[in-house]
């Protein structure tokens, strides 16, 4: 079980379906010492408002379980532009950020797509990429990891994904490849359940079946280590 999770929906997300005291509720629970809500950019089908992102510095803090506020942005065109303006995106404590269908995103095919998400990590706001084996636009993913490790962004591994995508040899081939060049890089990766129901937060079993065949270890991740994780956070602001 993660004891740090920092990729979990919320309703507001349109189709997640805890409340913000279901998840806190969820966490405590099960022990957990940080989780982040990073509800999906308001350029997403029926997720929340601009509003809503900018209401977490009155979230409450519960003993024991520290809750950032955040948002899994979308990134919109070439140009690497996301669905929310710079001064909310330093408001918050992690801003992840990836490619969805139902955003307004078009496709630009391998080139174009791979184009727009380069120009996207280089916007120093970002923590982290999220679903990077499995993005719902194809782009050139040797070329979108070495980017994200050259530019201090954290590459995630998805727990949600691995699950979907547990038969399909592509995506853990791309998942080990993922893994090698962080740790080729001397870097650490990020896992996350990326919850829309809240049975999923911090729930990492999945991984148990796949560490070796993917060659990671616990240095590698960087929930294992809080207070590195909490000093790449905030020397981003």
């Amino acid at each position: 079980m993660l004891k740090i999770d920092l990729h979990i929906h919320s309703q507001y997300s349109g189709h997640a379906y805890g409340s913000f005291y279901d998840i806190v509720s969820e966490a405590r629970r099960k022990k957990m010492k940080i989780i982040a809500i990073t509800d999906h950019g308001p350029n997403m089908t029926g997720s929340a408002t601009f509003m809503h992102f900018g209401m977490g510095y009155r979230a409450p803090q519960y003993k024991g379980l520290k809750i950032l506020w955040g948002c899994e942005a979308n990134i919109l065109n070439v140009n690497g532009d996301i669905d929310l303006d710079s001064s909310l995106q330093k408001k918050l404590d992690i801003l992840l950020i990836g490619l969805h269908g139902n955003s307004g995103y078009k496709n630009l095919e391998i080139m174009g797509n791979t184009k727009a998400v380069i120009n996207a990590l280089k916007n120093p706001n970002v923590h982290v990429l999220t679903h990077p084996t499995n993005p719902q636009f194809e782009y050139d993913f040797d070329k979108i990891f070495q980017t994200a490790l050259d530019n201090d962004v954290l590459l995630e591994l998805n727990l949600s994904y691995l699950a979907k995508n547990m038969s399909d040899n592509r995506s853990l081939l791309l998942l080990k490849k993922m893994i090698d060049m962080t740790k080729k890089a001397g870097k650490k990766l990020i896992v996350n359940s990326d919850a829309h129901f809240i049975e999923e937060i911090g729930d990492d079993s999945i991984l148990n079946k796949y560490r070796t065949q993917l060659g990671l270890t616990n240095d590698m991740i960087i929930n294992n280590y809080p207070d590195t994780l909490m000093k790449f956070l905030e020397k981003k602001k």
